[in-house]
């Protein structure tokens, strides 16, 4: 008993050193808990491990400034006891964008916590304005990490306000963070939220990527009032998943019905190691309203009926042209036509998950992103003879075991040429693509007229922290490629491209070319 109140006031003690008040009878609780699975609080090292969970769950419960509850200590009690073993662990899980987790990043404690405020179709208009600011914000705290990390201490991260409050000065080893804004024709300025300066890029010196309107760059150069000659612009760095992780705790950023991100889990790590040779597929344009598409669909489900792959991941359009007042209909029929092919295979049908992600011709209740699935009129006979198959949005998140992928059906190349300030080579254009998407951690580093985005939904299309694989459905010729640890690949258009598709094997995190 003495031992139990020595463990005690030393729970209490360590919880106030955290910020947590915690009462006696929650640390009874929890001596209890942990004795129950023959675990030493006695022990300085077990403590030492116990508490830091403890205290990490509660702060990922958002309970700074409320009073803990006998609930929270429960969460607490089972996340830190079931670390790498959850009980709502998937092995594969399709997330639609409408159900991803929304954070909001927190400067003081440098974490990111779950917003509790519900995102609308129709929002105020202030949240227009917050969109880019968390996406400023988001970009800003990440170069800082890596400024440090890299020990760059003379190298000065500065905002527009400091220019302003100056008639003239050369930006040596300073850098400006800002989103690229075309205020008229040909006439570019940088803007963060503490102001606008005018740009003069005559004699810029642009580095690898692509710099359209609305994304966000370093700068640096001289600044003679009122304007910056630009002397080199670049993309702020990436950040790979290690360095990302720790602003969010142990909460599931990724989304699912598993309390913790399961990147970790010990249970799906082994399960993944027995599969080794599982595997996956993507398509892009399957236009099933193609002449030769059900023939070489028919071929490649007959080719994988002894070994089954984890899923089709079918992207949109699903037809090469709207078909008028009849496309809803057409569509419907021929999603059950390609139902009724799939069950000629038993092997595939019954083994293998079929997912559907819509492009942005398909039939939508909306034609901005995040896109709804295909609707129900359309898809209900599928599903009637195929369980299997999965209606999914635009974008959408898939899990299989501890892999973490995101697709996104758009045409990004075009959109990315149309408006960058300084156009590539044409080897050049998929690792520029990689390198802007990985750097701005978002699928749309756009003005919202180049592509529409849901204001209050603009946390859908982030990229943070980087999945495992980023599928984008571009309607140009096929690339797969590497940056930070991120796989950025492209299927190609499946009917115009040679019935080209990609594989996926998640055990060793690779790519594969096929083609029918």
């Amino acid at each position: 008993m003495a031992n139990d109140e020595r463990i005690k006031k030393k729970l209490q003690n360590a919880f106030k050193l955290s910020g947590f008040n915690v009462r006696r009878e929650f640390c009874d609780l929890i001596i209890k808990k942990f004795k129950e699975e023959r675990m030493d609080l006695s022990d300085n090292s077990t403590f030492d491990t116990i508490i830091t969970n403890l205290c990490n769950s509660l702060e990922n419960q958002c309970l700074l400034e409320k009073s803990i509850e006998i609930e929270n200590i429960e969460r607490a009690i089972k996340v830190c006891l079931h670390h790498g073993y959850d009980n709502n662990e998937s092995i594969f899980n399709v997330i639609d964008a409408f159900d991803f987790p929304k954070f909001t990043y927190n400067p003081d404690r440098k974490q990111y916590y779950i917003e509790n405020n519900k995102s609308t179709i129709l929002p105020d208009a202030d949240v227009k304005s917050k969109l880019f600011l968390e996406r400023y914000t988001t970009v800003l705290q990440r170069t800082k990490r890596n400024f440090q990390q890299k020990g760059e201490k003379d190298l000065k991260l500065q905002t527009v306000d400091y220019l302003l409050t100056v008639s003239s000065i050369t930006l040596d080893r300073t850098l400006i963070l800002g989103a690229l804004f075309q205020i008229s024709e040909g006439k570019w300025s940088l803007e963060d939220p503490t102001g606008i300066v005018e740009l003069n890029l005559t004699h810029a010196k642009y580095h690898a990527g692509f710099f359209n309107e609305n994304c966000l760059v370093l700068v640096n150069g001289y600044y003679e009032d009122p304007i910056l000659h630009v002397s080199s612009i670049v993309l702020p760095p990436g950040e790979d998943y290690k360095s990302s992780r720790p602003t969010f705790g142990n909460i599931n950023y990724f989304g699912g019905s598993s309390i913790e991100p399961l990147r970790n889990s010990l249970r799906l790590k082994e399960y993944m190691s027995q599969n080794k040779h599982k595997f996956m597929l993507f398509f892009s344009d399957v236009w099933l309203d193609h002449p030769q598409v059900f023939e070489k669909l028919e071929c490649l489900f007959n080719g994988f009926q002894d070994c089954p792959p984890i899923a089709f991941i079918f992207m949109g359009n699903f037809m090469s042209n709207s078909h008028g007042s009849e496309m809803m209909d057409t569509l419907k029929k021929l999603f059950k036509r390609l139902a009724d092919l799939i069950t000629n295979f038993p092997g595939v049908s019954n083994d293998s998950q079929f997912v559907f992600v819509p492009g942005m011709a398909d039939p939508c209740f909306t034609h901005i992103a995040p896109r709804f699935a295909l609707p129900s009129y359309v898809t209900g006979d599928m599903k009637k003879v195929l369980p299997k198959a999965i209606f999914t949005t635009n974008p959408c998140r898939i899990q299989y075991c501890t892999r973490e992928l995101t697709l996104f059906r758009a045409d990004l190349m075009p959109k990315f040429l149309q408006g960058t300030l300084h156009k590539p080579s044409k080897d050049e254009i998929p690792d520029c693509i990689r390198r802007t998407i990985i750097s701005q951690g978002h699928l749309s580093p756009f003005s919202l007229n180049s592509l529409t985005v849901q204001w209050d939904y603009d946390y859908c299309l982030r990229l943070y922290p980087l999945p495992d694989v980023v599928v984008i459905g571009d309607k140009c010729e096929a690339y797969e490629g590497s940056n930070k640890d991120c796989h950025v690949i492209n299927p190609g258009p499946f009917c115009e491209n040679g019935f080209q598709f990609l594989s996926y094997l998640p055990y060793t995190n690779t790519i594969e070319d096929c083609a029918l």
